[in-house]
């Protein structure tokens, strides 16, 4: 309990110094952001949760371990799947690689059933290919199947 005071006290600090630190930068307006802008705001969401979860541990005395049993495996688990999305999102494509990580972590990390993990995972594949190639324009691979797949399907949807 008291080492986690400690790092937390130590982040509250750290970020409150670099909120003094990009206020003297220049925040700007949200229209145009000045240098400082990000790294105030970034600030402070940090000490909000710092001090939140200060407060907290005043409150709850028996708090486990982060990595501890199961967690040990699911991090790696996840760390796994990151690490195969970034290698495979050039051969296969933005879609079916965004698609099979949502899925596999949904059903592995997840335990969730598999007609639940295939129905979220193509779900949240198609809402990000609309938000980022669609509607951001935003250029990913889209793998060699995938593409006029999406291409026709957006031209039923967008006519």
């Amino acid at each position: 309990m008291r080492q986690e005071k400690i790092v937390l006290f130590f982040w509250l600090f750290l970020c409150l110094y670099f909120g003094i630190e990009a206020w003297r930068l220049g925040l700007g307006v949200v229209r145009m952001p000045g240098s400082g802008f990000l790294p105030f705001w970034v600030s402070v969401i940090v000490v909000v949760l710092t001090l939140v979860q200060l407060f907290r541990t005043k409150i709850v005395r028996d708090v486990q371990p982060f990595f501890h049993g199961k967690r040990i495996r699911n991090t790696v688990y996840a760390l796994g799947l990151l690490f195969g999305y970034a290698v495979l999102f050039e051969k296969i494509g933005f879609f079916l690689c965004t698609f099979l990580f949502t899925g596999t972590c949904l059903k592995v990390i997840g335990g969730k059933r598999w007609l639940l993990a295939i129905g979220v995972s193509l779900f949240v594949a198609v809402v990000f290919y609309v938000l980022f190639v669609v509607w951001l324009q935003s250029q990913f691979p889209m793998g060699r199947w995938v593409e006029p797949i999406l291409a026709w399907a957006g031209g039923l949807l967008w006519r």
